[in-house]
């Protein structure tokens, strides 16, 4: 009985002192996606006024944007844990050699696919759907925001090297004054104003271009007055640029790019699968994301948040706090689910009534009912992304963690959702709900791991330095 009682938690929720450090930590983190959230849900609420179609033909250019943003955050996110580790160190050496190679990758791949985007664009959209005026104006789009590919490759690996110093304040002011700027635009160049004239579809990319510029510059100007100087970027970096370097770099972030890019080609298949059950599903999936990427805002900054501070533990080489808080981070990744659950089903109908009144009552109708079930789920996606994102990350079990966020994708969202869907014509409601399921799936594999301690590399860390036990007590 006292062995049992031993794995479990004392409490099931985290005390009031762990809360504050996730808000001091979190909160500018979850601001930041929440902004850009908000940017996605009048992005979509001003196309709307244009039909269904505008907003497919937007929803499935941005799938291209979005695999870039995925792959992306997959090479920051696999050199933040490492960024931060370094930090906690005091080895601004080997900052700043992570951070060129970081910055380096995430240029060449985009600019790859960059330019397959800026030559093909109609091929990039037609991945998504046969609809012959949806790819016309997806492509119009397209065209105009393959820039913001490199742009976010620069402003990503900043807003990376900020997290790991712990300055998450810049990254949420520079998303912020983005989002300002491209509300602002957004209502000038899709409707016109004064010699501008209404650009529809076109305008809405040319004020995500601008606005994208606007951020970069914010980072690079804030770069530029970081006061711990020694840990800064510059470019007699180049040296680092090594083959044993870039090497050591792949090999310890390969699992969680791979990770991002697979899970991101994995989750726009799925905009393949809606396509082809009409523009009408494609609105409502559209409608019902932007609600969702609100709520995945909270738990982003909890599982970011985790990342850091288990990272800098273990830099610190202080092995028992890093258990203790990926035991707190889960419950506060569980109970952050619960409230995004509770929050989307309150204002699921009222949501989509408000901004999208200018749609069909059936993709209102849809669209509420697809809220519903991206809810439903979100307590078991807050936990497997802190688990998986936050804890599995930081203490070097990337490996697992990408077979836990990929498999699912593949193995049981997109074969069900080919065969329900395409082949055997099932509501757009019953497709999405089985597709889903994955989190449940991700949640158990991910929890299993957690608890059993495997989750930490012991052979990176200092011999003398052993943890105390082989298990951390999630649930």
């Amino acid at each position: 009985m006292s062995i049992l009682q031993s794995k479990m938690p004392k409490n099931i929720f985290p005390d009031i002192k762990f809360w504050k450090m996730v808000l001091v930590f979190a909160l500018p983190i979850a601001l930041q996606n929440m902004s850009s959230a908000i940017l996605g849900i009048i992005d979509v609420s001003v196309i709307s006024d244009m039909g269904e179609t505008a907003v497919a033909a937007v929803s499935h250019a941005n799938q291209l944007f979005y695999i870039v943003s995925l792959i992306t955050f997959g090479i920051t996110s696999g050199a933040s844990v490492y960024l931060s580790r370094f930090f906690g160190e005091k080895n601004p050496d080997k900052t700043r050699e992570t951070f060129s190679i970081t910055l380096f990758f995430s240029l060449l791949i985009n600019l790859i696919i960059m330019l397959f985007c800026l030559f093909l664009p109609e091929i990039a959209i037609g991945f998504f759907t046969n609809d012959a005026q949806t790819i016309e104006y997806g492509a119009i789009y397209l065209l105009i925001i393959t820039p913001t590919f490199l742009l976010y490759s620069l402003s990503n690996s900043y807003v990376a090297f900020f997290r790991s110093a712990k300055q998450t304040k810049i990254p949420m002011i520079g998303t912020i004054i983005s989002l300002g700027a491209k509300v602002l635009l957004n209502y000038v160049f899709i409707y016109g104003f004064g010699f501008i004239p209404a650009l529809g579809v076109a305008g809405a990319a040319i004020s995500t271009l601008i606005s994208k510029i606007i951020e970069a510059l914010i980072y690079l100007v804030s770069i530029a007055r970081f006061e711990q100087r020694e840990y800064v970027f510059k470019l007699s970096d180049i040296m680092y640029f090594k083959p044993v370097a870039v090497f050591d770099f792949i090999q310890k972030t390969y699992a969680v790019i791979l990770n991002e890019s697979l899970w991101g080609f994995g989750v726009s298949a799925f905009n393949a699968i809606f396509g082809r059950m009409g523009n009408v599903a494609v609105s409502a999936v559209s409608i019902a994301r932007q609600l969702e990427n609100l709520g995945n805002a909270f738990f982003y900054g909890i599982a970011i948040g985790a990342c850091v501070t288990i990272s800098c533990s273990i830099g610190e080489k202080k092995i028992g706090e890093a258990k203790e808080f990926a035991k707190k981070y889960a419950l506060a990744g569980f109970w952050v689910g619960v409230f995004i659950m509770v929050l989307m089903l309150a204002i699921d109908a009222p949501y989509v009534k408000f901004f999208f009144s200018s749609l069909e009552a059936e993709t209102q109708s849809l669209a509420i009912w697809l809220i519903a079930i991206y809810a439903l789920y979100m307590p078991f996606r807050s936990l497997a992304s802190t688990l998986i994102m936050g804890v599995m990350r930081a203490g070097g079990d990337s490996r697992k963690a990408m077979l836990y966020d990929v498999v699912p994708v593949y193995a049981w969202s997109l074969v069900l959702g080919f065969i329900l869907g395409i082949k055997l014509k099932y509501s757009i409601i019953t497709v999405l709900a089985v597709m889903m399921f994955k989190r449940f799936i991700k949640c158990a594999f991910a929890l299993k791991r957690v608890a059993s301690g495997k989750w930490l590399e012991y052979d990176e860390l200092d011999a003398n330095e052993e943890p105390e036990n082989n298990t951390t007590a999630i649930v």
